[in-house]
């Protein structure tokens, strides 16, 4: 047994692994707080998959029309190096450098939350803009509460975001209740959409086309993702209990429109997906777990599949079809996560196997998967403008002038 399956594992090593962590975080940060803060340099951290997620538009649009910014790029690695484009610093997140970078910078923007320690200096601000805001299935707190294989991972797990963060970024009011009740965070709100979201809302046609030329997609044919959701208590993310059959389903497609499928497989975070069903074997399969931006694949896709993933209702913003597999509905919600709404709630199209799957699949129109995504988005009462990664960058450049003037006073 390895030490990081020991720690999830053992609640006494887990409060252990987490106080030390917590006293070396403080310990490092002190050591570069005599340091001034740079009112030039922004800070942006996610931990796994590369350059992507709400992190990667906000970057996108500070680099493209404020090249004068030193933007710092924190991952969990240096595998994901190769995915921060030029112009971007990239570090390896708690190392000493990326201390020095969190000590200074005058601005910080995570898409999940910091280590308990982490200590923000007066003046610097830090956005956290979370990885969705839209869910079904419980997290943080709120999953901790009543679910054993994800209680042995948190025993011992704080949140510095009720005491560091400035504002929490949502484009839901449903989100806004659920920050209390997962993260113990009451303060203000920035309801401006998900940055992610903006090429949801309003697409680019020409970055499409580039998207999709690089994945080698045709231009005639249509996409199929299918994007399930981890299962805390499997020892993979990658691996996905299910007896949904893509081939069939892909056939299906193509049968009611007459022209050319091809699936993307990604898993939440792994190497490769693995169903029942060995689609990977047929050619019109192409696992894109390794892609660094979800948003990127939903955008150039013509239909989700997924079952308990806020993937789901960001796709609706596309007006495109959703439907959501969920076969294992009661061995999830039995050893995994309970959902934060009952089921006959859910404003979703939902299939529980292959034939009733098929069954939607056969007899949705467009106008119906229209009205279903309005559904879907009425449901979590979105306001997703299409301009939030503008409207982002504009409160972290305030923050920025307001440390530079004060620096200005003192000199």
């Amino acid at each position: 047994m390895n030490l990081r399956t020991l720690v999830k594992k053992n609640r006494a090593a887990a409060r252990l692994a987490y106080a030390l962590r917590e006293k070396r975080n403080a310990a490092m940060l002190k050591k570069y707080q005599g340091l001034p803060l740079d009112p030039e340099k922004i800070l942006f951290y996610r931990p796994d998959g590369g350059y992507g997620d709400n992190p990667r538009a906000i970057a996108d649009y500070l680099r493209g029309n404020y090249p004068e910014l030193k933007l710092v790029w924190a991952c969990g690695g240096k595998r994901f190096f190769s995915s921060v484009p030029a112009g971007i610093k990239p570090v390896v997140f708690e190392s000493d450098e990326y201390f020095r970078e969190l000590a200074t910078a005058g601005a910080w923007v995570s898409s999940t939350t910091l280590p308990f320690g982490t200590i923000k200096r007066k003046g610097q601000l830090y956005i956290q803009t979370w990885h969705g805001d839209k869910f079904l299935k419980k997290i943080a707190n709120d999953a901790r509460k009543d679910m054993k294989a994800y209680r042995r991972g948190m025993a011992a797990r704080k949140f510095c975001e009720p005491e560091l963060c400035d504002y929490f970024l949502t484009g839901c009011e449903w989100f806004v209740p659920i920050a209390a009740s997962a993260f113990g965070y009451r303060g203000a709100f920035l309801r401006c959409g998900m940055p992610r979201n903006d090429c949801l809302v309003a697409v680019d046609e020409a970055r499409c086309a580039k998207i999709r030329g690089g994945l080698g997609l045709d231009r005639e044919v249509r996409v199929l993702i299918y994007a399930p959701t981890f299962r805390d208590y499997e020892r993979t993310h990658d691996s996905v209990p299910s007896d949904i059959d893509l081939a069939r389903i892909l056939d299906a497609l193509e049968r009611k429109h007459g022209c050319r499928w091809m699936c993307l497989m990604r898993a939440h975070d792994g190497k490769t997906l693995t169903v029942n069903h060995d689609a990977p074997r047929d050619a019109r399969f192409r696992d894109v777990t390794s892609y660094p931006d979800m948003a990127d694949l939903l955008m150039i896709s013509d239909m989700l599949i997924s079952d308990y993933s806020s993937c789901g209702a960001d796709f609706a913003l596309t007006g495109k079809p959703v439907l959501l597999y969920q076969d294992d509905f009661a061995r999830y919600t039995a050893r995994g996560r309970t959902l934060y709404f009952p089921r006959e709630e859910s404003p979703y199209y939902t299939a529980a196997n292959m034939e009733e799957a098929l069954e939607i699949i056969r007899g949705i129109t467009e106008e119906d998967a229209r009205e279903n995504c309005r559904k879907i988005l009425d449901f979590y009462d979105s306001f997703e403008s299409g301009r939030a990664s503008e409207e982002v960058s504009r409160v972290i450049l305030s923050a920025l002038q307001s440390i530079r003037e004060s620096q200005e006073g003192k000199g």
